[in-house]
């Protein structure tokens, strides 16, 4: 047997480096053919296993060159380099490896939400950006101890490596967070604010992580506080502000989001609630009936404290709305008055007995009470004519679709009475002896 191994020379080195190859190179091709043959059988999209594909041949050249680097390279290495190195270097491929899995398996997660074509491929570039530079900080610290990075082994390099290792897991984790509350079945203002409250809590988790590993003696953080908080109170006042007037709103919640506010010369509904301004979707302004001009308003928080704040919906989301008419003094303006009743009353008594619920709900918290519920007209004389005034209730979202069905049936009433005209500014001229 020994002279058949000498004959075929399986002895040289050489020789078994190129029989371990070409059992190394087969056996990955076989893998290449089974894993081709259990993707085909599944149910995928042609892009997909197309994709699936490239990724599968990507991975196994590149496991088939590392382990050719292993048989004709690793030798070589050992005998030029130390064993601390070449373990480095092999824990920085196998890192590679594990990170390319992770980047595959984040992309494959975020094209399972289905979301729209423009944003998921910007989550895909956060995800992909992300784990590259998590796996760079961790390279980084496995090569950190040689003389090349001596400047990362300083303590405030590793401090701000698990800083910023703290700072990946808790975005992850709100990523996950966040998709979970968009696909539960809760009204979209529910989603919005609990989505706010996720990012918020993560943002404060993250702050108090960080103390531990920042955090100097008791005597240090009082001087570093003192004159931060005096730089800070000159500098940055208006900001500080804000924050307090963020802070007035999540305690006493003056407003929230989906209610209908004016504070100072703005008027919109609020659609997002910030850590420093509220956006609007504002209304009014050159639009009449307190619709909408299609413009957001972002309002600093700081405005609360220096403007009154008009809150339309907050407890009681009915307002009281005016329609005026003129008719003229020859016209039976007690008809007129009738029609104008029975028009509000066919408006707003749906919404009557909703109203004296909400009014005997803020009775116990404000002093507020209305006698009158129901529809009122208002007399006044005027130079063309007897002007009405219709005064009744409506929702404070709904003034103007309101108005249009009440006015619609005013014109279609009077035109149809025969007793009742409109009036209008007329002039009369005189000839020189006339009227005598």
């Amino acid at each position: 047997m020994q002279d058949i191994f000498s004959t075929l020379h399986l002895d040289d080195p050489v020789i078994l480096r190129g029989i371990l190859s070409g059992v190394t190179l087969a056996l990955t091709l076989v893998c290449f053919i089974v894993i081709r043959k259990i993707f085909s059988r599944f149910d995928l999209a042609n892009e997909r296993v197309n994709l699936t594909r490239r990724l599968v041949k990507s991975f196994i050249i590149f496991i088939a060159s590392v382990l050719m680097l292993r048989i004709w390279a690793w030798s070589y290495l050992y005998s030029h380099f130390n064993q601390d190195f070449m373990n480095k270097l092999l824990t920085s491929l196998l890192g590679f490896v594990l990170f390319a899995l992770f980047i595959y398996f984040s992309r494959l997660l975020i094209k399972a939400q289905r979301l729209a074509s423009q944003k998921e491929q910007q989550y895909i570039r956060w995800a992909t950006w992300g784990i590259l530079g998590l796996f760079i900080l961790i390279l980084l610290r496995v090569w950190a101890f040689t003389d090349r990075f001596e400047i990362l082994r300083d303590p405030m390099m590793k401090k701000l490596y698990a800083s910023l290792f703290i700072l990946a897991i808790i975005y992850v984790i709100l990523f996950f967070v966040r998709r979970i509350i968009n696909a539960m079945h809760i009204s979209l203002e529910l989603r919005h604010e609990y989505r706010k409250r996720t990012t918020y809590a993560g943002g404060v988790i993250y702050i108090l992580l960080l103390i531990p590993i920042w955090a100097v003696s008791g005597s240090q953080w009082t001087t570093i506080i003192s004159v931060m908080g005096a730089g800070v109170a000159l500098a940055l006042h208006e900001v500080l502000l804000n924050l307090a007037g963020w802070m007035y709103i999540l305690v006493r919640r003056p407003y929230k989001t989906g209610d209908r506010i004016e504070l100072g010369n703005v008027r919109g509904d609020v659609i997002d609630i910030r850590l420093f301004q509220t956006s609007l979707l504002e209304i009014g302004n050159w639009v009449d009936g307190d619709q909408s001009t299609g413009r957001l308003v972002h309002m600093p928080h700081g405005q609360i404290f220096r403007n009154p704040l008009f809150n339309y919906t907050k407890g009681f989301e009915y307002i009281w709305h005016e329609i005026s008419i003129l008719v003229t003094y020859e016209s039976n303006w007690e008809a007129a008055e009738k029609i104008l009743l029975e028009c509000g009353e066919t408006q707003s008594k749906a919404i009557q007995d909703q109203v004296k619920k909400k009014i005997a709900h803020m009775a116990r918290e404000y002093l507020i009470y209305y006698r009158t519920f129901t529809p009122y007209v208002y007399i006044k004389t005027e130079e063309s004519g007897v002007q009405l005034t219709l005064r009744y209730l409506t929702e404070a979202k709904k003034r103007r679709s309101g108005q249009d069905i009440i006015s619609r049936e005013i014109v279609k009433r009077i035109s149809a009475a025969k007793d009742v005209d409109f009036a209008y500014p007329t002039v009369r001229i005189y000839k020189a002896g006339e009227g005598k």
